[in-house]
């Protein structure tokens, strides 16, 4: 079977991630094509990867009536039968591939149903758009029975239509005295990887690191980059907040497995990487109550859920100072992981969806 795999990035990110965990794990039974932008780093990594048959280069999260041509033309020079498209602006390439090629059999995968940005006109034309689709659709993948039921109250698709898959990954493998090689030996730290955007509210993450600034064995590890960030980091050195800035960093297990705690301060998620990659160290995880959130942290188990900064600093504490609640929610997160989110699952269900459309 000849699959195509869209996505309009390849930075970081969960999105091109989660093809780059696919392209990793599928059986050899398929052969892969991948169409994407030339970012870092992950253009580069399909590149070079064996299993990766073919490249088109796309452009990064822009649609181009000459890139859709030149994409058909590529899908019927390598007679490929199945495209599988991760996120908006990819689906509107596979959708369109599908009207021009009928025979096609179109998978999309949403990550995340965002219109919560959205004006009221935008929002509309958006849902519009994403149901017209849907008739040029063979199966969308929900990566969160939230965000399934979230498309099935805006009528989206028919529920039939869908299929929730969790995201999975393989265990993150804990590197001892990760904390004495980051100079943190002395610190309890609590961890968040983001993008500095709308999306992951990173005021609400300052406004809690802020409730702790006069604890100075508290250190808060962000981890990511984007246009707010050098305000963050401008306004933690003037007010003294405990807040380390690492920017973009490939060695996210060193920083995981200095982690005591991990915060996530999300408007919204699909299913997010980060919180499955610290479950799979048994880290507690406080994070806001959304969706995506919500299905991997099962409240008062593994984690908290919270609503305001005063709620998060008060879980924050409770699990800092009870070692046995600690070691409870240790205990369950490694558990909750290993039901849910193990890569072998996610791929297996991936494979038997391509395999039940190929028939």
């Amino acid at each position: 079977m000849k699959i195509l795999l869209i996505t309009l990035r390849a930075d970081h990110g969960g999105g091109p991630y989660h093809v780059d965990l696919l392209i990793n794990n599928i059986s050899s039974n398929f052969d892969l094509f991948v169409a994407c932008p030339n970012d870092k780093p992950y253009y580069d990594k399909w590149q070079r990867n064996k299993k990766v048959l073919g490249i088109f280069e796309l452009p990064h999260r822009k649609f181009k009536i000459k890139k859709l041509i030149g994409l058909n033309q590529f899908i019927k020079d390598n007679q490929i039968t199945l495209i599988h498209s991760h996120g908006k602006g990819a689906g509107i390439y596979s959708r369109l591939l599908k009207i021009l090629n009928p025979k096609l059999k179109i998978i999309h995968t949403l990550h995340g149903f965002h219109i919560q940005e959205y004006g009221v006109i935008k929002k509309n034309i958006y849902i519009y758009v994403e149901k017209l689709f849907a008739l040029f659709t063979n199966k969308f993948i929900n990566v969160s029975k939230g965000e399934k039921d979230i498309c099935l109250d805006f009528n989206v698709f028919k529920s039939e239509q869908s299929e929730v898959i969790y995201n999975g990954i393989k265990p993150i493998e804990l590197l001892e005295n990760a904390k004495q090689k980051l100079g943190l030996e002395d610190k309890i730290v609590i961890t968040t990887i983001t993008r500095f955007d709308y999306q992951k509210n990173m005021f609400l993450g300052y406004e809690i690191a802020k409730r702790f600034k006069d604890n100075k064995n508290i250190l808060f590890l962000w981890i990511g980059d984007g246009n707010d960030k050098e305000i963050f980091e401008k306004k933690a050195k003037e007010e003294g907040v405990n807040i380390f800035f690492t920017g973009f960093t490939e060695e996210i297990p060193l920083y995981l497995s200095a982690t005591d705690i991990y915060l996530s301060t999300s408007r919204w998620e699909g299913l997010p990487y980060a919180l499955i990659e610290s479950q799979s160290l048994g880290l507690p995880i406080v994070a806001t109550n959304v969706i995506g959130n919500n299905e991997i942290v099962a409240d008062n188990q593994n984690g908290f859920l919270f609503e305001t900064a005063d709620e998060a600093f008060l879980l924050l504490n409770n699990l800092i100072e009870n070692n046995s609640l600690y070691k409870d929610f240790s205990n369950n997160a490694k558990k909750n992981f290993r039901e849910k989110f193990d890569i072998r699952t996610m791929v297996g269900k991936m494979e038997s969806v391509y395999q039940d459309l190929n028939q």
